[in-house]
């Protein structure tokens, strides 16, 4: 982070700012030191249209967490949370289709470490090795649809009991 004079919170989401006063405009130096390899932020999407901070009560209608706030592009819907408290977004805009693909996969992915077949450390560097990609580029946030599919098909191998085969990818 820059020591540059923090932006002003547009109009429209002024009301918006909880109690705390922290908004991605004005964002929590200790949330920020906590993120270990943050992202930058959006600025533009991949189909070439401005992104833009939004709030859960524009794209939702409701508040689904203490920090609801997002990136979204208007233009293809894509969006990607943000780390609570900073303006880093948690990993690379998704529209609908990555959205459900990435929730999809992670759901089997998180019980085979919530139910103890190994360590959450060690699902992540046994995935990254099976993915082929560095343990710290292994976060569902960042992957693309092929990547879920086989994170997914890991996980349901996993969960099953047997090996996973390159077939399966």
């Amino acid at each position: 982070m820059t020591n540059r004079a923090p932006a002003a919170v547009p109009e429209r989401y002024r009301a918006l700012i909880g109690p705390h006063g922290k908004s991605p405009w004005h964002p929590s130096r200790k949330a920020i030191q906590r993120v270990p390899d943050p992202l930058p932020a959006p600025t533009v999407h991949t189909c070439g249209k401005p992104v833009e901070i939004a709030h859960h009560t524009e794209v939702y209608g409701k508040v689904y967490s203490e920090w609801p706030w997002m990136y979204r592009c208007k233009a293809c819907d894509a969006t990607v949370g943000m780390h609570p408290f900073t303006g880093i977004p948690l990993g690379t805009l998704a529209d609908k289709e990555l959205r459900r693909a990435r929730t999809v996969s992670k759901q089997p992915f998180e019980q085979v470490w919530q139910g103890g077949l190994m360590t959450r450390t060690e699902a992540y560097r046994r995935l990254a090795e099976h993915l082929g990609i560095a343990v710290e580029q292994c976060h569902f946030g960042l992957f693309d649809e092929t990547q879920c599919r086989i994170a997914l098909n890991w996980a349901v191998a996993r969960l099953k009991g047997r090996p996973i085969t390159y077939a399966e990818d």
